[in-house]
């Protein structure tokens, strides 16, 4: 499986509910992709009070069961129309280690680390970028849960789009 990451960061002053709208009006486009296995809808608000960011931005994490369906959606038209709105973005990816925990309603944020010694305790998603040697862990997080876990990148859950495979939610 591989991870992907692009993000798009956004002027201080840019009207971050038109994300959020956006991501509740076209969200579920994505679901049952030919080999998506998820695509959480991450953003972040500079105004966000759950969470720190320095940074207005649009962050959509995505995990795919293979090369191909990653680049038939790099070469959709949907991905085109972002990127005539947003400009051509950077696509990191990363090849996941092991089992991998799909994130479920009741995650609210997400934490990105990303270069980072994994911490392996509470980590849903592992992989490695094999041309910069750069590890990823992604924390799906809860409302409720400590506060330590916020350390890395930090992004609100906007929606979870379910591909064609069925994983594990939740809890590991």
């Amino acid at each position: 499986m591989i991870a992907m990451q692009y993000k798009f960061v956004l002027p201080a002053d840019y009207p971050m509910a038109s994300i959020e709208h956006r991501i509740k009006d076209k969200g579920h486009l994505l679901n049952g992709f030919p080999g998506l296995v998820f695509k959480t809808y991450l953003y972040a608000r500079k105004d966000a009070t759950r969470y720190v960011s320095p940074v207005n931005c649009y962050a959509p994490f995505y995990v795919w069961e293979n090369h191909h369906a990653m680049v038939s959606f790099l070469q959709s038209e949907g991905f085109k129309t972002l990127c005539e709105q947003f400009g051509q973005p950077k696509v990191e990816t990363w090849f996941v280690n092991g089992e991998l925990t799909a994130p479920t309603a009741e995650h609210e944020l997400a934490v990105i680390r990303i270069g980072q010694q994994a911490s392996g305790q509470h980590t849903h998603v592992q992989g490695i970028n094999y041309s910069t040697w750069q590890p990823l862990e992604v924390i799906w997080v809860r409302p409720s849960e400590a506060q330590e876990l916020l350390d890395g990148d930090v992004y609100a859950v906007g929606y979870i789009a379910r591909g064609n495979r069925h994983l594990t939610s939740g809890n590991r």
